[in-house]
Order: C-alpha cells, then sequence, then structure tokens
C-alpha cells in the first residue's frame, strides 16, 4: 500500500510537471501569433516577470500577466496576499490545472505539489528589474474568468472582448528587493574617488551630491 501511494504521487508529479512544460512550449510556439502584448500596451514599456517555483516540479516562468496587485502583507500582523491578471492563453495552461486542483482541493493536505510553491515577481523596465517580490510558501485561494468589453462599442465591433483569467494568491510572507539601488550606491561610492571623465555615462557629480544629501552616501 505505501508503495502504491509513492508512486502514484510521482505519476501526478510528474504529468504535472509535463503540463507545465507543455504550456511554455506552446506559449513560444504561438508567440508571433499573440495580439496583445502586456510590454507594449503598458506605460513605461513596464513588464511584470512572475517565476512559479514547485517543489518537486521546478520553476515556470511567466511574462503575459498584465495587472499585479499587491492585496495585503506590508503591515505588521497583517496576511500576505497579490492577485496576477491576465489574458486568458496557451501558456497558462499549467497555472489552469493549479486552480482546477487547488479547487477539487481546497482543504488538501500541504503534502500535494500543488500546494508547495514560491512565487517571485518582478517589475521590469527595458531589461531592468526595477523592483521585485519574493513571495515565499504561497497557495491559490481564488480563481475567475471574466470578460471585459466596452459596452456599445465592443458588440458594434469597434473594440474586442477581452476573455481575463484574475489569480489570486495567499503567502506566509514575502521578502522586497530593489536591486537597481545597490548600483546606485556603487556609483555614489566611486564617485569619492573618480574624476569626472571616468564617470559613467549618465551619471555626473551633481547626481552624487544630489544622493549623499539624501542618505545615500557610504
Amino acid at each position: 500500500m505505501t508503495i502504491s501511494k509513492k508512486y502514484s504521487k510521482l505519476v501526478v508529479v510528474s504529468v504535472f510537471a509535463s503540463i507545465l512544460a507543455l504550456g511554455i512550449g506552446l506559449q513560444s510556439s504561438t508567440a508571433q501569433t499573440t495580439e496583445f502584448n502586456p510590454v507594449e500596451n503598458s506605460l513605461g514599456d513596464i513588464e511584470i516577470q512572475t517565476t512559479f517555483h514547485f517543489v518537486s516540479i521546478g520553476s515556470v516562468s511567466l511574462g503575459s500577466f498584465s495587472v499585479f496587485d499587491q492585496q495585503g502583507g506590508f503591515k505588521d500582523n497583517e496576511p500576505t496576499s497579490f492577485r496576477l491578471v491576465g489574458l486568458a492563453d496557451i501558456d497558462k495552461i499549467g497555472i489552469y490545472e493549479l486552480a482546477d486542483r487547488s479547487f477539487q482541493r481546497r482543504d488538501g493536505s500541504i503534502d500535494d505539489p500543488q500546494n508547495k510553491f514560491d512565487v517571485d515577481v518582478k517589475i521590469v523596465q527595458h531589461e531592468e528589474v526595477l523592483h521585485e517580490f519574493k513571495y515565499r510558501a504561497c497557495r491559490m485561494i481564488d480563481y475567475k474568468v471574466k470578460t471585459l468589453f466596452d459596452a456599445d462599442e465592443t458588440f458594434s465591433g469597434k473594440t474586442k472582448f477581452a476573455i481575463v483569467d484574475i489569480y489570486e494568491f495567499q503567502c506566509r510572507g514575502y521578502n522586497p528587493n530593489t536591486p537597481l539601488f545597490e548600483i546606485l550606491i556603487q556609483k555614489v561610492q566611486k564617485g569619492d574617488t573618480t574624476s569626472t571623465l571616468d564617470l559613467k555615462e549618465g551619471l555626473t557629480w551633481k547626481d552624487i551630491d544630489y544622493y549623499k544629501t539624501r542618505g545615500f552616501g557610504p
């Protein structure tokens, strides 16, 4: 009986991993035919990069979410939760399976692979990570499908219907990080011993003095 249960769990993990991999593969094969680009349709060319880290399965990265909302977790003793919204697409097929299992086993065991995952959310601009959030010990607590439209504008054919997925996750906590801040500090520190000609492009002595007066100096 024990061997059977272990074998069954291995099969579940293997199938789930295959579905996730299939979604990523289909994403790359259909990328040229997708009309909506989350980056091109975002002010400032901001991109939301999301990576799910599953125990015993591996990591899955998605760049097709258009909305990232922090629901809570910043204040003391506040539950940590966030929401992701994006157009329904084949690249999310593995996340659909995760939603199905979360619904079917809402009180499932923590030993289930789908109940053990971390999520990294990065806010990216021109390939630079502006801000990132590393969520730990997450689970999906809500999932909805919603159709967005502009009333008569859409029904008359002037605009299109948008079928979107809305996911909400609850986690045990998160760690925020600002990678570019460390780079900025290094530039300020280097400014103490660097000539004007050797300063990196885009950085002047005026910039260095500005940041020092605000406590960012070494």
